[in-house]
């Protein structure tokens, strides 16, 4: 039993170590739209920090599937989120939220 506990405990330890860090995947994203997320990238793409959690959510995920072309900027955006999984993208979008 207490062999089970420990390596419980170390398995919840190792799922919180590789846990999504919004902060360090947005960097990426930063370069295009700003350290808080507060650029107008092109003067056409909203800045992120204007749209909602939801909005920003279904743009990554639509985005990375190759669905939403908006701005023209689909092909560099499934390019950026290429790797990247929902977690990922819920760890960007709570960073963002966190910057308001």
């Amino acid at each position: 039993m207490k062999k089970f506990i420990i390596v419980s405990a170390l398995a919840c330890l190792g799922v919180s170590a590789f846990a999504a860090d919004g902060a360090t995947l947005y960097k990426k994203c930063a370069v295009c739209h700003g350290v808080k997320a507060d650029k107008v990238y092109l003067g056409k793409v909203p800045a992120l920090n204007t749209l909602t959690k939801e909005q920003r959510l279904q743009y990554m995920k639509e985005y990375a599937a190759g669905t939403r072309n908006a701005y023209g900027q689909g092909a560099i955006m499934k390019l950026n989120l290429r790797g990247l999984t929902e977690q990922d993208f819920i760890a960007i979008d709570e960073y963002i939220e966190s910057l308001k």
